[in-house]
């Protein structure tokens, strides 16, 4: 039965589990929101409160604190981006230079398409603790293996004389992520597509040297 208080069972016919998620989901879309527009250094918990329409008794009935928030934010966007990435390379051509077509391809428009992600991303998460920053590190290094991956599948090497695929991977991606922030501050003045052709150029022209 409906019930009248907040620690009810139910209320307006939402059980206690129900509310708790819609409120957490909440204060994501609105971390999303300040994150992504104001920046994190600029966004206290109040603020987050206030843009979800809720007591700050509730942010902390979900996160520990504002960088846990951010912690599940990013995480979620870089599920995000890897999962469109890895659909597209998988559903490519068996040809390198059109994987990394349509895996650049999908990577910047799910990226572009959500302009606050985006800042979050590249931007907000830099430098806010050592536990962030292993994270960002980490995802540079996940998708430079999701090229490692691909290049041996169409028969690359892993090595031929000082070159080694590990490292011009971890190269290419790294050149991917600077260009992704200039292009997010509005530094870099160049088209989405005309970066993503870009960024393939240097992948084909790197890359090729290890395949047979």
């Amino acid at each position: 039965m409906g019930g009248q208080a907040e620690g009810s069972r139910t209320w307006r016919g939402q059980t206690i589990e129900e509310r708790q998620a819609g409120r957490r989901e909440r204060l994501i879309e609105a971390g999303i929101e300040l994150f992504g527009t104001r920046g994190y250094a600029n966004t206290p918990v109040k603020a987050i409160c206030e843009e979800a329409g809720l007591t700050e008794r509730y942010f902390y009935e979900a996160f520990e604190d504002r960088e846990s928030l951010l912690d599940e934010i990013y995480s979620m966007v870089l599920a995000d981006c890897r999962r469109a990435t890895v659909e597209a390379i998988d559903g490519a051509p068996d040809d390198f230079e059109a994987s990394m077509r349509a895996g650049l391809t999908a990577f910047a428009h799910e990226w572009f398409r959500h302009p606050r992600r985006a800042r979050i991303q590249e931007i907000e998460v830099v430098g806010v603790s050592p536990e962030i920053e292993r994270k960002r590190r980490d995802s540079i290094h996940a998708f430079a293996g999701i090229v490692v991956d691909r290049t041996l599948q169409l028969g690359g090497r892993e090595q031929l004389g000082a070159l080694r695929l590990d490292v011009i991977a971890l190269g290419l991606i790294g050149s991917v992520n600077e260009q992704l922030i200039d292009f997010v501050l509005g530094d870099l003045q160049i088209s989405l597509d005309d970066l993503i052709e870009n960024q393939i150029a240097a992948f084909a022209a790197v890359a090729s040297q290890l395949l047979e």
